[in-house]
């Protein structure tokens, strides 16, 4: 893994574990046993960096979306490639924390434009999905349940019984005019 995205990693861990106020390019330098300039390298200021570390979240989502999407058919493609790179993200003990970016962009208004940015696509690619419309709200509000889930009860995440629900929402779905 490279620095820059070591990074990343470690600051949305320092917010995940202490908060966003916990967040100095000081104390991310210490964590990471480098020098302050080290991170200013990378990073111009605290405002880049969450920029970059949202960006790095929603580019790491969209490709996850992608790489499901691309081998279905039928309808609800987008809806239940969006459900299966939610539960991607949630089997990634590396970066579960990485959702709680989303609440900490609301300290950064650059990263909250980008989220917002992100949501109106997906949003617009939700509402371009073939199928039934509630259908595709029920699938889209349970995974972003998880995202809430991840961040208020993370200690208490049953993932075999969240995937378990997915995945039988999106067979569902799959099946549907076959």
């Amino acid at each position: 893994m490279r620095k820059k995205e070591e990074l990343l990693l470690m600051a949305a861990e320092i917010i995940q574990n202490e908060g966003i106020q916990a967040l100095s390019m000081d104390y991310l330098a210490q964590k990471a046993d480098i020098t302050k300039g080290g991170v200013l390298y990378h990073f111009e200021s605290k405002g880049n960096l969450l920029l970059k570390m949202n960006q790095m979240v929603i580019d790491n989502f969209d490709e996850k979306v992608e790489k499901h999407q691309k081998d279905m058919t039928g309808n609800y493609q987008f809806t239940r490639a969006y459900a299966l790179a939610t539960l991607d993200y949630l089997n990634q003990d590396q970066q579960s924390f990485l959702p709680a970016v989303f609440i900490a962009s609301y300290a950064d208004k650059d990263s909250l434009d980008l989220w917002q940015h992100f949501s109106g696509q997906w949003n617009d690619a939700f509402l371009a999905d073939t199928g039934d419309r509630a259908k595709i709200m029920k699938l889209r509000l349970l995974a972003d349940g998880i995202w809430f889930h991840v961040l208020y009860y993370r200690d208490d995440v049953n993932k075999r019984e969240i995937e378990k629900v997915i995945h039988e929402e999106c067979r569902i779905l799959s099946e549907e005019g076959s």
